[in-house]
């Protein structure tokens, strides 16, 4: 249906999906996440999650807000999404640069196996603009062994440290990018901040909300607080910034 995929060399061959499925049922990966505007919910849960090559190039989706595009225009036809949580830090900025209503959506970790992804090991837009060509696909990231490496101590990291789960990323800056949009039946949960923020939102899109399954609604801080790690990761990135300053 959509031609805008660049050439990835990505096929999802039955050896690697099979693979991937038995990696996520072995380590309790639940979800992936996404987060997003609260006005743009609708649009979403209509349509999906899309790149942003389709939002600007398409009428229908002009009142839906963008984040900013950090990555190159090759990449725009991707979808990013994190492993078991949000990016905290990333989603921090952006509320405090534009202070809006936000919801995390979380999504089958079907995608991983069901559609080509790209996988990193910390923010995508840092991994890409280190490459030796950032402005062109990367033939590297893209296979099991990639996706694997994301849970796995880093030379200065240990996991053990760090103390959290085995569905949590070892960095929580990881991304995986998808390169099929991601359909509404495959956002399993949608989080609001509080009952308030729903119920205002149901109350603005009462006919639509009362056509979509109510099992998908929640409400709680869980998703819009720091990862258990956080300390660490504090502590850790601001010595690493000063080092490099």
């Amino acid at each position: 249906m959509y031609t805008y995929l660049p050439s990835t060399n990505t096929v999802q061959n039955n050896k690697k999906a099979k693979s991937i499925k038995q990696f996520i049922r072995a380590i309790k990966l639940n979800c992936l996440t996404h987060f997003t505007r609260t006005d743009n919910l609708k649009s979403i849960l209509q349509s999906g999650i899309l790149p942003a090559r389709i939002l600007e190039n398409n009428k229908t989706f002009e009142s839906v807000q963008r984040n900013a595009a950090p990555l190159p225009p090759e990449w725009s036809g991707f979808v990013s999404l994190n492993l078991s949580f949000p990016d905290y830090k990333l989603f921090s900025d952006f509320n405090n640069h534009v202070p809006s209503d936000w919801v995390i959506l979380l999504v089958d970790p079907r995608v991983l196996s069901d559609f080509p992804c790209y996988f990193f090991p910390e923010r995508a837009i840092n991994i890409i603009n280190s490459a030796p060509l950032p402005h062109t696909c990367m033939s590297e990231n893209q296979g099991f062994p990639d996706l694997k490496k994301l849970f796995k101590d880093r030379d200065e990291v240990k996991r053990k440290d760090l103390d959290i789960p085995s569905f949590y990323p070892t960095d929580p800056t990881s991304e995986v990018l998808s390169g099929f949009p991601i359909a509404p039946s495959y956002i399993t949960q949608i989080y609001f901040h509080s009952d308030y923020k729903f119920n205002q939102w149901v109350l603005h899109n009462t006919e639509f909300a009362m056509t979509q399954d109510r099992a998908r609604w929640a409400v709680g801080l869980e998703y819009f607080s720091p990862r258990s790690d956080y300390p660490f990761w504090k502590t850790n990135r601001s010595q690493g910034d000063k080092n490099r300053g």
